[in-house]
């Protein structure tokens, strides 16, 4: 049994739906962002899975209900996740595809 809050946190998630609404979406990016650094380096497979399911709900859902409140976390945890490559000498940016997006750079690209 993991008792990690990171394997905690992935076991949870993990048993949830893919797609998710934007609040839940949002809710995991703080929970993450709360983890402790020396779990992460400890557990990066756990962390990039975390990230990736992020990721995945937001490019099936969230980038829809996104607002310009919104992509403050959006966008500050990919950011967020930048800052912490050099920390823990992993690319991490790369697994969170579209989360470092704007309203206004969605809507350049997916015009309605």
């Amino acid at each position: 049994m993991t008792t990690t809050a990171l394997g905690k946190l992935l076991a949870y998630w993990t048993a949830q739906p893919t797609e998710m609404p934007l609040q839940e979406e949002l809710g995991l990016i703080r929970a993450i962002r709360a983890l402790d650094t020396t779990d992460i380096a400890t557990d990066l497979a756990s962390f990039i899975s975390l990230i990736e399911l992020v990721q995945r709900s937001h490019a099936s859902n969230g980038i829809f209900e996104m607002t310009e409140a919104d992509e403050a976390h959006t966008v500050g945890f990919f950011q967020w996740l930048e800052s912490l490559e050099n920390k823990l000498g992993m690319p991490l940016a790369t697994h969170a595809d579209g989360l470092g997006l704007t309203c206004a750079e969605l809507a350049k690209r997916m015009p309605r």
